[in-house]
């Protein structure tokens, strides 16, 4: 599918489900109609197991490495499974000849903050517990799974648990206040998120925490000591800004990272992953410059 059709079909099919209007259990349904638009890759051993108490879908690559990608998904913190994610995880685990684990965290409303970053942290530990070297795990999330992945290193931190070798972020949302320029300026321009929509999701995953918590929005966190940060973020997006800003928080605090801006890339486009050419290029990018030789 070519890049101009597919933005056309996010912007008539998908945009709409983000409106608030929409019930969460409605939009979770629809959603998985995502499936649809995704192929399914060669070379891709698939199960579903438990991985800290979390059900959570595994894909790894037929000659996997000693690479191992907790990937934690985007949805607002209100939808996301494999119908949604199941092509960049498979794409990760072929361009990276990784093992991929994706836990099927708690959503909101239902289950709001902190019950996302809990599974997160358990997912993580199981995946110490199999003896696997943090050295050999990278995090990495898109969207609402980007700031996840982020609090969740600040917590690991807090904690004294070894950190991942380093983050993936793709398109991360890290500001749960929803006030920056691009959350309002950017509106004409994404194809995919509603402000509004943005708004509705946040007051549905913190509930009464503020939404400046520093693990709900990890913009306002203490950064130091995390790991490398590897950021990508599109053009045509509403949370262009939190990427930017993100970047120069990380950096300021010590903090080595990377921002890949695409230019006239939309919400989180790896999520086509070996179906758009620009998708499957910025997934090989992001895991060259973190992802130990195999």
């Amino acid at each position: 599918m070519k890049k101009q059709q597919l933005r056309r079909l996010i912007k008539f099919a998908i945009q709409p489900l983000f409106h608030p209007r929409v019930p969460f259990s409605l939009r979770r349904k629809l959603m998985k109609s995502a499936a649809l638009l995704q192929r399914k890759q060669r070379g891709v051993q698939r199960d579903e197991l438990i991985l800290g108490g979390v059900v959570t879908y595994k894909a790894a690559a037929a000659h996997a490495g000693s690479l191992h990608i907790l990937y934690l998904h985007g949805g607002g913190y209100v939808f996301g499974d494999v119908s949604t994610h199941r092509q960049i995880v498979d794409g990760l685990a072929v361009i990276g000849r990784a093992t991929v684990w994706m836990p099927h965290y708690r959503l909101a409303p239902e289950k709001p903050f902190p019950a996302a970053l809990d599974d997160a942290v358990a997912a993580y530990e199981a995946l110490l517990d199999k003896a696997i070297s943090p050295n050999d795990i990278i995090v990495a999330g898109d969207s609402a799974g980007g700031g996840l992945s982020v609090a969740l290193a600040v917590r690991l931190r807090d904690e004294g648990v070894p950190l991942p070798r380093g983050l993936a972020l793709f398109s991360p949302w890290v500001d749960l206040t929803v006030t920056r320029a691009s959350h309002f300026g950017n509106a004409a321009l994404d194809p995919m998120l509603l402000p509004s929509g943005l708004q509705h999701c946040a007051a549905a995953y913190c509930t009464q925490t503020p939404r400046e918590h520093p693990l709900c929005s990890p913009l306002f966190a203490d950064l130091q000591g995390l790991p490398r940060m590897l950021i990508q973020v599109g053009t045509d997006e509403i949370l262009l800004d939190d990427a930017v800003e993100l970047h120069k928080a990380a950096v300021k605090a010590g903090v080595s990272a990377d921002l890949q801006v695409f230019e006239g890339m939309w919400h989180v486009f790896q999520l086509h992953c070996h179906q758009l050419p620009e998708a499957t290029q910025a997934v090989k990018q992001a895991l060259q410059a973190l992802a130990p030789p195999q």
